[in-house]
C-alpha cells in the first residue's frame, strides 16, 4: 500500500489548478517533507466564499475552463467534493487529519504522513516494556533500570550512536552514560562491535 493515499494527492493537485488565480504569476507549489505533503496554490478563496463554506462542501470555481476539462477526463466527480474526498482518504489510511489554510492570498492543503521517527520510538518503547515484563521474574541484579532502558531505546533507533551523542540526546553527563553502558554490558544486554567512532551497538537477545 502507498504511504499516502493517491486519491487525496490527486484531489489536492486538481483543486489547486481549478481554484488558483491565473492573474498571479506564482506557481502551484508542491513540497514534500518527512512528515507531510503540501500543495499551495496562488489565490485565496474566490468570490466571497468563506473557509467554513469550503469545509462544508461549498465550491465556487475560479477556472471553469480547466475544471470542465478535468470533468471530461473523469477526474472530477462532483463540484465541491474535493475537500471531503481528501479527508476521507486520509482517514481510511489512518493518517492525521489534513490541514487547510488560507493566508497571504494563498491556499494550502497539508496531507500528513505517519512520522517514521515517532514510529521507531514507539517500537523501541514497546520493546523496552516487553523487556521489563520478561525481567519481572529474574534475579534483581538483572533487572533493567529506567536509565538503562533509555539507553537501549537510543541504541535500537540508532545502533551507530556514540556515547557522546547519547549524552547529548539524554541531557546527561558523559560519565553517567558510560556507567550505565557498563552496567548493561555486565548484565550481558549490550555489546559494542567495531571502534568507538565507526562501530555499532548490538543488543543481545540471549544471555548466559
Amino acid at each position: 500500500m502507498d504511504e499516502l493515499p493517491p486519491e487525496a494527492i490527486r484531489e489536492m493537485i486538481i483543486n489547486a489548478h481549478c481554484h488558483r488565480n491565473l492573474l498571479d504569476e506564482s506557481c502551484i507549489q508542491v513540497a514534500v517533507y518527512d512528515d507531510r505533503l503540501e500543495v499551495t496554490s496562488p489565490g485565496g478563496l474566490y468570490n466571497g466564499l468563506t473557509y467554513e463554506e469550503v469545509m462544508n462542501g461549498h465550491s465556487k470555481i475560479r477556472n471553469k475552463g480547466i475544471a470542465n476539462i478535468f470533468s471530461q477526463m473523469g477526474l472530477v466527480e462532483a463540484w465541491g467534493s474535493g475537500i471531503k474526498r481528501i479527508l476521507n482518504a486520509a482517514e481510511e489510511y489512518g493518517l492525521p487529519k489534513p490541514k487547510f489554510q488560507e493566508f497571504d492570498n494563498m491556499f494550502r492543503v497539508e496531507l500528513f504522513r505517519v512520522n517514521p521517527i515517532t514510529d521507531q520510538a514507539n517500537q523501541a518503547t514497546n520493546q523496552a516494556n516487553q523487556d521489563l515484563e520478561r525481567l519481572d521474574q529474574v534475579e534483581d541484579e538483572n533487572v533493567l533500570s529506567e536509565k538503562e532502558i533509555e539507553i537501549l531505546n537510543l541504541v535500537r533507533m540508532q545502533p551507530s550512536i556514540t556515547q557522546k551523542e547519547m549524552a547529548n540526546a539524554l541531557d546527561w553527563n558523559l560519565a553517567s552514560v558510560k556507567y550505565y553502558i557498563t552496567k548493561l554490558k555486565e548484565k550481558n544486554y549490550l555489546k559494542r562491535q567495531g571502534s568507538s567512532q565507526k562501530g555499532k551497538w548490538v543488543i543481545l537477545t540471549k544471555r548466559d
